[in-house]
């Protein structure tokens, strides 16, 4: 299970080049078996489904 809840602001980590690390988000969906990742909603408005571990908290400060 993720320690993402849905709302949570997050950036990309995933070593992938679309989207770069570091690309805010909001979690929108965390599905409860681990291997169906997470979907999120970047910033600019395009929608991915992403492994936990390719997710790291965003600052809020």
């Amino acid at each position: 299970m993720s320690d993402y809840q849905p709302g949570d602001r997050v950036r990309t980590a995933t070593g992938d080049p679309d989207p770069a690390d570091g690309t805010p988000g909001t979690v929108t969906t965390v599905h409860p078996d681990p291997a169906d990742g997470i979907d999120i909603t970047l910033d600019d408005g395009r929608e991915y489904n992403i492994l936990a571990c390719g997710l790291e908290p965003k600052d809020t400060a």
